[in-house]
């Protein structure tokens, strides 16, 4: 192995650990992630000569990584889901936000004076992170993926609701839905 190629492995190696976490963060599988980090090490690998060192190696990695994500849930788009997450996901108040009238169950602001903090003050607030990871399990994994990719990983909302199976129409539906499930979990888990 040449002094180049020896650097390379070493970036790599460096790297993988991140990007484990970024790939489980959005598949919440742990094979699954560690086959991904292998994919994105792989193909990096084989196009290690096209880098041309524009940003860092884990810049130029995670974006690898995002693509492979990107193949995954479009695989995993052409796979039928369960028929209960199907109906889940099409109850017209899933969250249990309104009454049959129309109207909040709860306060829609209730808890979301900790949701204004700082950006740094959030990012340092483990509990937070952690109340917003246990939230995001709990959505359908259409509508999880589909929220991940547009909210995320800030993809534009007709690649994320291709990567999630969805049609672009049914997903701006779905993120709302998304969005309202997120709020109350938290503000379930801020009240306690």
């Amino acid at each position: 192995m040449n002094q180049e190629s020896k650097i390379a492995l070493d970036l790599f190696m460096e790297h993988a650990p991140t990007l484990y976490g970024y790939a489980y963060s959005r598949v919440r599988d742990h094979h699954l992630a560690e086959d991904l980090v292998q994919d994105t090490m792989l193909s990096a690998w084989k196009s290690w000569d096209s880098y041309q060192g524009g940003s860092s190696v884990l810049v130029w990695l995670t974006g690898i990584m995002r693509h492979k994500l990107l193949d995954q849930w479009r695989s995993n788009a052409r796979k039928p889901i369960l028929q209960h997450q199907e109906n889940e996901e099409q109850e017209a108040d899933p969250a249990g936000l309104f009454d049959e009238h129309g109207s909040w169950v709860i306060d829609p602001n209730h808890g979301m004076a900790s949701m204004l903090q700082s950006p740094m003050e959030a990012a340092h607030n483990a509990d937070l992170r952690k109340f917003i990871a246990l939230c995001m399990a709990k959505l359908p994994q259409r509508m999880l993926l589909l929220f991940q990719a547009r909210e995320v990983d800030e993809l534009p909302v007709a690649e994320a609701a291709e990567a999630a199976g969805v049609t672009p129409g049914s997903a701006a539906v779905l993120l709302t839905r998304a969005r309202h499930s997120l709020r109350l979990c938290l503000q379930e888990s801020l009240m306690q």
